[in-house]
């Protein structure tokens, strides 16, 4: 996958990486500067081709195969990096709105939130909820997408302290984080972030 920022798993060049002290050694200048709600993303791939490919086809044409063959990817990074750290007491799939949820059938990060939690035996929590119908972040910049998602979700039971959330495809990051926030200001102190791929 290349070298990447430890927190947002972002590619990262090894000019660009800076070194103000041992903990930034390997995070972005962005992540230094401003460090995101979330303590780290563990990314399968890449967003690249075949996987934008696949990732397209599983969410607009039903292909669900894509989410289990690449969760298995995704559960083998997990597993190499948390081997001296505890995994996060549960899992949680960024939900779609009901709308969106009715239209397209499924919800992916569901499918692969589901098959983590059984490889890797922890709990699922079905927490949030998505309660404002965005529409698609394609195209969108990312102050545009932070205004998109603002008060997007509501968590409906509390969470443990350690907990993952799980979605497809990270781009700017603005999904997990507003999830991640709301998250942290009900009582949870550590979110990761999981996902297929990472633009």
């Amino acid at each position: 996958m290349g070298r990447s920022c430890m927190t947002c798993a972002s590619p990262i060049e090894a000019g660009h990486i800076t070194h103000k002290s041992l903990n930034d050694a390997n995070s972005c200048g962005q992540c230094v500067k401003k460090p995101p709600a979330f303590d780290k993303v563990i990314a399968a791939t890449r967003y690249k081709f075949p996987v934008d490919k696949a990732l397209s086809e599983l969410k607009f044409n039903k292909q669900l195969h894509y989410a289990r063959s690449l969760s298995h990817v995704l559960e083998r990074r997990i597993r190499l990096s948390y081997e001296d750290t505890p995994l996060p007491q549960a899992l949680v799939a960024i939900p779609l709105h009901p709308k969106r949820l009715s239209e397209r059938g499924f919800n992916q990060s569901d499918i692969i939130t589901r098959h983590l939690s059984n490889s890797l035996g922890i709990q699922l929590s079905n927490a949030l909820t998505r309660v404002k119908d965005t529409p698609h972040q394609i195209g969108l910049s990312e102050k545009q997408r932070r205004k998109n998602l603002n008060n997007a979700f509501y968590l409906r039971k509390s969470l443990p302290t350690h907990i993952a959330l799980i979605d497809d495809v990270v781009t700017t990051g603005s999904t997990v984080s507003e999830a991640a926030k709301l998250c942290l200001n009900s009582g949870v102190k550590t979110v990761d972030v999981w996902c297929l791929a990472k633009t």
